[in-house]
């Protein structure tokens, strides 16, 4: 059986000019990382919804190379982080301090409340010795799929819906799961062959704009079954399907690295009684033992 959950696919319809993803994160790709950070919830939801806008953008992308999505602000969040590269992502929020005991029994929240008044960054890096490319949006929308949405029309120019749902399975005899799921769709340009497609792309939108929540992280509904569910009447076509995981790229080289830009004098303030510089990566909560001498210390 294919898999249905942890995954990433493309899909077309046959009666309207769309092409889009779909992506379903779980037990693989989501839940350890939400689990490993234990936000508050809206911090979690927003977090989530990010992972997946990741997956969902990076597989758009016709070349290799690193997403990452980026928001910065003066709100109880001041920095939100996604990546996505090569079918893994990873993510992780900062709070202010205090902020996780004022969020205490919040829900979902706007992201602009969150993170307060700032930009969407969106970065793909192609490597070493290439300049990376940047786009930057408002955090202007009740949700991050909307800020999204604004990105592609101001950006790109190009005609996007978004749609991303976090929420949380909880098991009464056992620790819940966090899902998530999201679509993108995007308006393929009118040309000689398909002629005006605003007409057509209006009645997709009207169709995507009945999907709910709950379909889409329902475990019971596969990605292939939600939507035949919403597009049936297009005809539409899901493509092969892409694996993803909960994956770092950190490494001692990396960190060690990283502390070689640090001033001398603040390594030295971080050096540990056992004589090494304890580090923890921020995304995997992995600890690191580094001698400072590999710092230049």
């Amino acid at each position: 059986m294919p898999a249905t959950d942890d995954i990433i696919a493309p899909f077309s319809l046959d009666n309207a000019p769309v092409r889009g993803r779909i992506a379903r994160l779980a037990e693989g790709a989501l839940d350890p990382i939400l689990h490993r950070h234990d936000y508050p919830r809206p911090v979690a939801l927003l977090l989530g919804e990010a992972l997946t806008l990741t997956a969902l953008v990076g597989s758009l992308l016709k070349t290799d190379g690193r997403l990452v999505i980026q928001a910065q602000g003066e709100g109880p969040v001041s920095l939100l982080v996604a990546e996505h590269i090569d079918g893994g992502v990873r993510g992780y929020a900062r709070l202010r301090e205090g902020a996780a005991e004022k969020l205490a029994g919040a829900h979902r929240m706007p992201p602009s409340e969150l993170l307060g008044a700032g930009s969407l960054v969106l970065t793909l890096d192609l490597g070493e010795n290439t300049t990376p490319f940047q786009g930057v949006v408002a955090l202007e929308g009740a949700t991050l799929a909307e800020c999204a949405e604004n990105y592609f029309r101001v950006s790109e120019q190009t005609d996007t819906g978004i749609r991303l749902a976090v929420g949380e399975i909880i098991n009464g005899d056992g620790p819940s799961q966090w899902r998530a799921s999201g679509v993108l769709m995007q308006r393929l340009a009118s040309d000689q062959a398909r002629g005006d497609t605003e007409e057509d792309w209006s009645r997709a939108t009207i169709l995507f704009n009945t999907v709910t929540d709950a379909e889409l992280i329902d475990p019971a509904l596969p990605a292939d079954r939600l939507l035949y569910r919403l597009f049936h009447e297009e005809g539409v076509r899901m493509g092969e399907a892409a694996a993803l995981d909960d994956r770092c790229t950190c490494s001692e080289e990396r960190l060690t690295n990283v502390m070689k830009t640090f001033p001398k004098d603040e390594i030295t303030d971080l050096i540990e009684p056992d004589g090494k510089l304890n580090a923890r990566c921020q995304f995997c909560a992995r600890a690191y033992l580094i001698d400072p001498a590999k710092v230049g210390v």
